[in-house]
Formats: structure tokens, C-alpha cells, sequence
């Protein structure tokens, strides 16, 4: 496996880059909101400190070239996130993250970096991409269809998500199945 780290990726409407400490400010309105981060983190940063904290660490993540954290800017405006992490590298496989403003929900912009970061890991050597969300966020199972995965099924206490365990539902594409939307 090859990683190249975070690259910068450009579709039809968004520019998917690399975070940097003049992007806290965009950061804590969706690390500080408790609608956008309660199935991302165990509970929203309670001040801007908190959000530059884990934006430094991000930002000093770069260095490795297996880290992978893009910010999803539509229209000059950093809106959100995209990643992938739990990279597994003897099945080359990569899981997929994010989380997008409130008031850009429901215009397929995730949809849209979701194939882009895809399309990324698979040209990059990849062979599975997954992702999985809470069962109470359907809107994040279809971000997951729409982008090519396919549902795998209900994994039981398979997640700690939002501080707590519970269920995930898993999606999945691999390399096989890519290649044929990409021939």
C-alpha cells in the first residue's frame, strides 16, 4: 500500500483540501453544535479552545502519509468534513467519516465528496471502502448509497458513536464493483 496522504480533490462544486488553524472558526460551528456532532463525537466542544485543540492535532496529522482529513468547502465556505481512518492494510481497506453544516443538509454536497474520497482511496491502491452510521441517522445511510456502497448489514455493539455503544449499520463498495461504474 502506497498512501500519499490528504490531497486536494476538486469536483463540480466543492473543493476537498487540508485543514488549516484559519479554519477554526468555521470548525466550531459544527464541533460546537450539539445537532451536527451528535453522532460524531461524545458531545460538542463547549468553546473554541476545545475545537483548536483537536484542529492542531489535525493539522500536525498531515506529516503522516497515512492520514487522511479533507474540509469540504462549497462556494469559498469550509462547511464540513470528510475522512478516512481505520485503514486496515493487509485488505487494504479504508473506512469513510464526515459531517457537513446544518444548513447544507439535503443538497447531495457529503454525496458528492463521498465519490470524490472514493474515487481517491480506490485510485490510490484501496481495495474496500466502508463506512457505517447510528441506525437514528438514516439520512447518513443514504449519503452511503447514493456514493455506490452497497448495505452490508446491522453490526450489534459494533460502534461507539456519540460517546456511547451501539449499533452501526454497514455499507461497503470494493474495487471490483468500482471499476465497473468507472469503465
Amino acid at each position: 500500500m502506497h498512501h500519499i496522504g490528504t490531497q486536494t480533490i476538486k469536483t463540480d462544486r466543492l473543493i476537498l483540501r487540508r485543514l488549516t488553524m484559519d479554519d477554526l472558526n468555521d470548525k466550531y460551528e459544527w464541533t460546537g453544535s450539539s445537532e451536527n456532532s451528535k453522532f460524531i463525537m461524545k458531545e460538542p466542544h463547549h468553546n473554541i479552545a476545545e475545537a483548536k485543540s483537536e484542529l492542531q492535532q489535525e493539522v500536525d496529522s498531515y506529516i503522516h502519509d497515512d492520514f487522511y482529513m479533507w474540509g469540504i468547502v462549497y462556494h469559498g465556505e469550509l462547511i464540513g468534513y470528510i475522512c478516512g481512518n481505520e485503514i486496515n492494510e493487509e485488505i487494504k481497506s479504508i473506512c469513510i467519516g464526515y459531517c457537513i453544516k446544518k444548513a447544507y443538509w439535503n443538497q447531495n454536497i457529503t454525496t458528492e465528496a463521498t465519490k470524490a474520497v472514493i474515487d481517491y482511496f480506490f485510485d490510490i491502491g484501496f481495495n474496500r471502502v466502508f463506512s457505517y452510521h447510528n441506525p437514528l441517522n438514516p439520512a447518513s445511510g443514504k449519503v452511503m448509497l447514493k456514493s455506490g456502497m452497497t448495505f452490508e448489514g446491522r453490526i450489534k455493539g459494533g460502534s461507539m458513536l456519540a460517546g456511547e455503544i451501539c449499533d452501526c449499520l454497514q455499507y461497503s463498495i470494493v474495487r471490483s464493483e468500482w471499476k465497473k461504474y468507472h469503465n
